[in-house]
């Protein structure tokens, strides 16, 4: 019993020990930004990191999103390694790696989706002076739900205590994020109108104007001339999971791939199919799904019943989920094809090819990890980035 105790009172005094080394680590990074929401976190915190850096502030920055990195330059990252599941702990290692580089600046994505531990983060493992949602949009409901609403309840345990706070969100989870800021605390809205089609297309990928305006208000808050950080965040490395386009070129036809699989929420999934849906008359859809996302399946099957597409390719885990939604929903049995299991990918390029007569679009989303990286990165190896 006393050596239970005796073992209980070490591992107590160990954890006293090295949170408060964490806080002196902490003080030495002066400037901190938690960026959090439901889409484009981990873009925007590239892109605040950037337009920072070539401000002239020494910059480390973490993101979460597809693949978890840890940046220190605009062309110098490192993935971050995990023994085991991702776990909010690991905010202690990625604060002291910034104090080693020295770091002014610390712009970290949030990882936690509980709402307890969003406040855990933000409370005691960051303590922001920046905050940043990016929008509230229906994504883990599981988690964060049941409504939009309760997802920007959850989000908003990231809103610093004190200091300066920026979203990009217009709609009526707007009206709780106000209702939890707190006295002091500095908001912006930011506008996408601000950021002209000239300065998109200066990016080498499909970049969205609401990321870019909210990264340009928190360098904007810096002291950082809207130029030089726009020319910063044109020139980085983009996040793994944004969007992209290739043109593959194969068997005498064209395909145009749009790769979406990593967004995670219906809304951002239609708006990107609103701005490519057009690009061709002949569209076909791949929706790759995971057995451990059943109600992402549904919800896709949902949103999908009423595009304009000749195929519906679905692949991955559990795929009658989505099928039987789908058909339930008035999809034409007819348009579905069914490549469910995790077969070999080239068996899907395959397939798919024989749907082409002469060019198409296909629009790929669902889900990124695992097996949905494994059949885009099929695709890829044969194409050309547009």
């Amino acid at each position: 019993m006393f050596l239970l105790l005796l073992l209980v009172l070490i591992f107590v005094g160990w954890g006293i020990v090295e949170y408060q080394l964490h806080l002196r680590n902490l003080r030495t990074i002066p400037i901190r930004v938690q960026v959090n929401g439901t889409r484009g976190k981990s873009s925007v915190t590239r892109l605040i990191a950037a337009g920072l850096r070539a401000g002239g502030y020494r910059v480390v920055a973490k993101v979460t999103g597809t693949k978890p990195r840890f940046i220190i330059g605009d062309d110098e990252e490192y993935p971050v390694r995990r023994l085991g599941k991702a776990n909010i702990i690991e905010e202690l290692r990625i604060v002291r790696l910034a104090r080693h580089y020295q770091a002014q600046v610390l712009v970290i994505e949030c990882m936690a989706l509980v709402p307890e531990y969003q406040r855990v983060e933000n409370r005691m493992l960051i303590r922001p002076t920046h905050g940043v949602i990016t929008n509230v949009r229906a994504d883990h409901l599981d988690v964060m739900g049941p409504t939009v609403l309760d997802v920007a309840r959850a989000l908003s345990n990231t809103i610093p205590l004190k200091g300066r706070f920026f979203t990009a969100e217009r709609g009526t989870p707007l009206k709780i994020l106000k209702q939890h800021l707190r006295p002091g605390v500095e908001m912006t809205v930011t506008d996408p109108r601000t950021v002209s089609d000239e300065e998109i297309a200066g990016f080498s990928y499909v970049e969205h104007k609401e990321n870019v305006a909210l990264a340009l208000a928190v360098c904007a808050s810096l002291g950082v001339e809207r130029k030089t950080a726009l020319a910063g965040m044109q020139r980085s490395l983009p996040d793994s999971g944004v969007m992209r386009i290739y043109r593959i070129t194969d068997r005498g036809k064209i395909l145009e791939l749009v790769n979406t699989l990593a967004a995670n929420d219906p809304d951002s999934i239609g708006m990107l199919w609103q701005m490519v849906r057009n690009r061709n008359n002949h569209r076909i859809v791949l929706v790759n799904c995971r057995r451990d996302r059943a109600d992402r399946s549904r919800q896709l099957a949902e949103l999908v019943k009423d595009w304009e597409y000749d195929y519906l390719v679905v692949t991955g885990g559990l795929t009658g989920v989505f099928v039987h939604r789908a058909i339930q929903v008035g999809v034409t049995r007819e348009k579905i094809i069914d490549l469910g299991g995790e077969i070999d990918p080239a068996v899907v390029y395959d397939r798919v090819w024989s749907l082409v007569e002469q060019a198409a679009l296909i629009f790929a989303t669902g889900n990124t990890v695992g097996y949905g990286e494994k059949l885009i990165n099929c695709f890829v190896s044969k194409s050309e980035e547009r």
